[in-house]
């Protein structure tokens, strides 16, 4: 029986020892992965490559007739590389001190395809000149889909929700809209 034991226990070293030595021969041999490419051949389609500030220009329009679009403005967008995201806007539609700054989150979707959602408070009711809604206290949520053309540019279409303060998660906003953005790498 001692032999039939010792047997075992040098045939499982053998076995192990095989195993490890064959482990590190095939990461150590073999050879890297590429990066994927877009057709730009840039690695624009990483799952980092959102990350940043980015200068965005912005053309809201009703969601029933996007050739109604309002004058653009500008919007600075950072995401940062543990999936969060800070904006501001240069919006004409919110008075100074009226809105504040967003915070969300962003995650990839597909090769070079990301998914953005953030929230901001509006501090102030206010009654902008037409076509802007009759804001209320409460909070603006943005959600949107961004495809990258570039290491260094994208574009995307968003939806616009506005819910007053007494207005809980789940209840339907007493304002939607929509919009379209192309962004650049702000260096």
């Amino acid at each position: 029986m001692n032999n039939t034991m010792s047997g075992r226990r040098s045939f499982l070293r053998v076995t192990m020892a095989a195993t490890g030595f064959a482990l590190v021969a095939a990461t150590t041999l073999a050879p890297p992965v590429a990066a994927a490419r877009n057709a730009n051949g840039t690695d624009g389609v990483g799952a980092k490559a959102l990350v940043g500030t980015w200068r965005v220009t912005v053309t809201t329009f009703p969601c029933a007739n996007p050739l109604a679009t309002n004058p653009p403005f500008v919007s600075l967008l950072t995401f940062s590389d543990d999936g969060s995201l800070i904006e501001t806007t240069s919006s004409p539609q919110f008075q100074p001190g009226q809105r504040s700054t967003g915070h969300g989150f962003w995650e990839r979707i597909g090769p070079g395809a990301y998914r953005v959602i953030s929230e901001a408070f509006i501090q102030l009711a206010s009654n902008p000149p037409a076509p802007a809604p009759a804001l209320q206290v409460g909070r603006q949520r943005l959600d949107q889909g961004i495809q990258m053309k570039s290491r260094d540019s994208f574009v995307s279409d968003a939806s616009v929700t506005f819910f007053n303060s007494t207005a809980p998660d789940g209840v339907a906003p007493y304002f939607t809209g929509c919009a379209k953005a192309s962004g650049v790498r702000f260096e």
